[in-house]
């Protein structure tokens, strides 16, 4: 692999995962649970999220096929896995492609400052047009669906011409996304009262180290925030070469969780200034979800310095991530697409947005804020069954001493064995004690109290759908190369 294929293979990696990645949860899990969360998610990072990088690059590049297609090189019926992923692609692509259509509208709102009465009234009134439950699902909001639709012209211009389209694109953006971070970084802590927010962010409670429910978060989100089990990985390492394996997956699991702490940094110096401006503790603020930037965060802009361009770079930096994530899940959509069925990139494209738009539209409706936030929820099982199937076939229906070897070919850590001991055995072991903990959790607990016809519908319904279809899908190889 030649210096400019590594930087490119680095480049998009990385931007894909801290794209998907779950920004919100590391500065939430932090505060619930202790300041040193960042020692049980390293551990969970060393042990799940880099051996499972590797295995995505590895495969991908040593099969050198579509997502399908490499599975079903394993054993053709194995290509439903690779379907499974696709369609966790598209799930999540759609309501992120949503979520970055609130930050368009915020664009235009913040010249005025329009939310500034009352931001989380503003977001669910006049943006969404929420309704009050479960009814209304003939009715939308025009606002979203018109900024749905611009959303959908900016990820097509970056997936228009395949993996060339998304190379320039990433190169533009990522740079951009630094310099906001660092600024918004150095600007949050200069709020009054914002060293008091980091510190709640940073405070050390070492007996919670003990808690069973926070190495659960740790490895959950070990997962959640590389971009794992969407065939992501998988088509950049093809793209890009052969190798750097190891180097890769190092860069991207060290750069996640320093972004995962700058945001915490960014957001809890935000929420300290915010309890002083409002004479709250800052616990009645801390909640973290799609719509905390819009509900909570924002009730701090008006009270910057330059409110209205501050208001605009904010949001800005917020929709890089989902501008991000987004091309990423649709381009793993495309690579199918285009190596499969060897259809253009142009129509391809064309494709992907078209569907990525229409599914959207069930999160513009007038309750699709709660089937998103239990589509969300839901998600992750999806997420752990691909991942836990993808190991399967990979560590105990395929040699994966080959893969092993693969991966040592070019690396001067030569950790083949241990990668091979960890994807055949302590990694299928956590994943499952994973999937049975969320099982048990949502058992116990019905998901934000919503009804259980809708946690059937739209939480249970987005993960039998695509594992039924999925397994229906045709099975032949036709990789085009």
């Amino acid at each position: 692999m030649n210096s400019n294929s590594r930087f490119f293979f680095v480049l998009l990696a990385t931007g894909a995962s801290i794209g998907i990645g779950s920004t919100w949860l590391y500065p939430s899990f932090s505060y619930e649970f202790t300041g040193l969360f960042f020692i049980p998610y390293f551990i969970a990072l060393f042990l799940l999220g880099m051996p499972l990088l590797m295995l995505e690059f590895s495969i991908g590049q040593y099969f050198n096929k579509n997502i399908v297609d490499l599975f079903a090189s394993i054993r053709k019926s194995f290509s439903f896995i690779g379907w499974l992923m696709l369609f966790n692609a598209l799930i999540v692509m759609s309501f992120y492609a949503v979520v970055l259509s609130w930050h368009i509208i915020y664009f235009f709102v913040s010249f005025g400052l329009q939310w500034k009465k009352d931001a989380k009234g503003y977001f669910f009134d006049n943006v969404l047009q929420a309704s009050n439950g479960f009814h209304g699902f003939t009715q939308f909001s025009l606002v979203v669906f018109v900024a749905l639709i611009i959303c959908w012209v900016i990820i097509f211009l970056y997936i228009r011409k395949g993996f060339e389209s998304m190379k320039r694109g990433f190169l533009a953006t990522f740079p951009v996304l630094i310099v906001l971070m660092l600024f918004f970084l150095l600007y949050s802590l200069t709020l009054d009262n914002a060293l008091n927010g980091v510190y709640s962010f940073l405070k050390p409670r070492l007996g919670s180290l003990f808690n069973l429910d926070i190495w659960a978060a740790s490895f959950s989100l070990a997962i959640l925030s590389l971009g794992l089990s969407f065939g992501i990985m998988h088509a950049l390492a093809r793209k890009c070469g052969k190798g750097f394996v190891v180097g890769t997956s190092s860069i991207v699991a060290v750069f996640e969780l320093v972004v995962g702490i700058a945001a915490g940094f960014i957001f809890f110096g935000i929420l300290g200034f915010l309890s002083m401006k409002q004479g709250l503790d800052i616990g009645k603020f801390v909640f973290f979800d799609y719509s905390s930037g819009f509900t909570i965060l924002a009730q701090a802009l008006p009270f910057f310095y330059k409110p209205t361009l501050l208001s605009f770079l904010f949001f800005l930096f917020l929709s890089i991530f989902f501008i991000l994530g987004t091309s990423a899940l649709a381009y793993s959509l495309t690579h199918v697409l285009v190596h499969k069925f060897r259809t253009r990139h142009f129509n391809a494209a064309v494709i992907v947005a078209g569907f990525g738009f229409l599914l959207g539209l069930l999160f513009v409706i007038k309750p699709g804020f709660y089937i998103m936030d239990i589509a969300g929820h839901f998600v992750y099982y999806n997420v752990l069954i691909a991942v836990f199937l993808e190991v399967l076939a990979i560590g105990w229906f395929f040699d994966s001493d080959k893969i092993s070897s693969h991966i040592n070919q070019c690396s001067i850590l030569k950790i083949g064995r241990l990668w091979r001991f960890l994807i055949r055995y302590i990694i299928p072991l956590i994943l499952l004690l994973l999937l049975l903990f969320q099982i048990k959790s949502d058992i116990s607990a019905s998901y934000n109290n919503y009804p259980l016809w809708a946690l059937l519908v739209f939480g249970a319904g987005i993960v039998i759908a695509p594992l039924v279809i999925a397994f229906l899908m045709p099975r032949r190889i036709l990789d085009r190369g």
